[in-house]
């Protein structure tokens, strides 16, 4: 099944030049598969902004009553803005402590302001210069001006193509540094100061009054690489108080991340919270690895076949004998984002007998050895060639991506293949480009909420 969306060809980035804030480029995508054309309803939902359901599945679309637009800007609910969800990080759950200065309190940091503004607050009296800039959601930089306190201040303008988990490089005097005042998490291959630029269509990831699930972190020991390791997992609600056994969905981050941040940034298991208390998803585990492992020891693009084993040879069988698990490959599900997905594709097209479910998100099969390339022969040119087995094989095959997506051509590719091989008639076969304005950690977001409701119904 195909869905909403927009095949659009060409991405034009606006240059934006408010006060100090310059945000520039031009980039466009040219489609690899040119006969791919937009359909009437793609094209609407392409250009309306608005979240596309799911057909019959009750998704979201955007939340109603929980902003309003005022001039190019959103005016936010103090409910809204107030959300723990934007505070649940790594290191804290709660707001770090201000500065001080003379037993004086400093609010420093960034502040979301009513209308999605941000305004930054960084104390550094001896500097001569603060400027930040911009990871993942926007590019550009800010330069902040100095206050009779020694505290730098700037306000960055909220955008609606400009949400989500933003990155925030802070550099004094020309170096970078952690600024404690500010929320962090891991991020291209270390910690990374971040704040959350919102948005009402991300509500279904808020902290809500239903019950919730546990996060933890498992250690076992990795024969591939000899190392003992981490995995985080997720318990829906309910697990600790009954005797129940849960299928699973083993869920890999992008490039340069870890087994961390589907956790404290994409928000996995605010998201599964509150899909389960509406009856729109079956409870299940949620088992996260570290994806950058390698056998070299040291993160790369070139993906060998170190995480492959580590899940197969080690992390499933602790994960199966420490939790009440179901077994067997129906009970089992791979996905991914980006680097995760390009992993997750091979993985379970490699293996068959383990998964019966898998889900791509914001990536492809197909892609550029410049970008990431294996030390293993890719399984997928095979896998598609046979159909039936195909169906037999695999229950759920999800696809979404954004058009802002670096790949996205890749994923036009695989449209094609899709196509060609007749996978995009199968039952379970679904694929979603979400509107142009959705940010990489809005879709990633997006795409396990909507594949989370396709997974282990009876």
């Amino acid at each position: 099944m195909t869905e909403s969306v927009s095949n659009e060809k060409r991405i034009a980035r606006r240059t934006i030049l408010s006060g100090a804030v310059m945000l520039g480029g031009g980039a466009a995508i040219s489609a690899a598969v040119p006969s791919l054309a937009l359909t009437a309803a793609d094209a609407a939902i392409a250009s309306s902004g608005q979240l596309a359901p799911i057909a019959g599945s009750g998704l979201p679309g955007n939340t109603a009553g929980a902003a309003e637009s005022t001039a190019g800007r959103m005016k936010f609910s103090r409910e809204f803005l107030s959300n723990k969800v934007f505070q649940d990080l790594a290191l804290n759950f709660d707001r770090a402590d201000v500065a001080r200065v003379d037993s004086k309190l400093l609010e420093t940091g960034a502040v979301v302001q009513p209308n999605g503004d941000i305004l930054f607050r960084i104390f550094a009296p001896q500097a001569k210069d603060v400027t930040l800039k911009f990871q993942l959601v926007r590019d550009g930089q800010l330069v902040l001006k100095k206050n009779e306190e020694g505290v730098f201040e700037g306000l960055l303008g909220w955008e609606e193509d400009h949400t989500g988990p933003m990155n925030v490089v802070v550099y004094v005097d020309g170096m970078d540094f952690l600024y404690p005042q500010m929320p962090i998490h891991w991020s291209t291959s270390r910690p990374r100061n971040f704040i959350e630029v919102p948005d009402t269509d991300m509500e279904f990831m808020l902290i809500k009054d239903v019950p919730h699930g546990a996060m933890s972190r498992e250690i076992f020991w990795a024969d591939a690489i000899q190392s003992w390791e981490r995995c985080g997992v997720y318990t829906p609600p309910g697990y600790m108080k009954s005797s129940r056994e849960y299928p699973v969905l083993y869920l890999q981050h992008g490039g340069g991340e870890n087994e961390l941040v589907w956790g404290y940034c994409g928000r996995v298991a605010h998201i599964l919270d509150n899909l389960i208390a509406a009856g729109k998803a079956e409870p299940f585990i949620v088992v996260m690895n570290n994806g950058m492992l390698r056998y070299s020891g040291n993160p790369s693009t070139v993906i060998d076949d170190a995480l492959e084993r580590i899940l197969i040879e080690s992390c499933i069988p602790h994960i199966e004998k420490n939790y009440r698990v179901k077994t067997g490959k129906w009970n089992r599900t791979i996905s991914g984002l980006s680097m995760g997905c390009m992993q997750t594709c091979d993985i379970a097209f490699r293996h068959p007998e383990l998964f019966g479910n898998l889900g791509s998100l914001n990536a492809s099969m197909t892609h550029d050895r410049e970008s990431f390339n294996t030390t293993y022969e890719r399984p997928y040119p095979k896998v598609l060639k046979d159909r039936e087995k195909f169906a037999r094989d695999y229950k759920v095959y999800f696809r979404s991506t954004i058009p802002v997506e670096d790949h996205f051509d890749y994923f036009l590719a695989d449209d094609k293949l899709c196509a060609d091989a007749g996978i995009d008639t199968l039952p379970g076969y679904r694929r979603i480009v979400y509107p142009k304005r959705t940010s990489r950690w809005n879709g990633w977001r997006m795409g396990l909420r909507d594949f989370a409701q396709m997974l282990f119904k009876a």
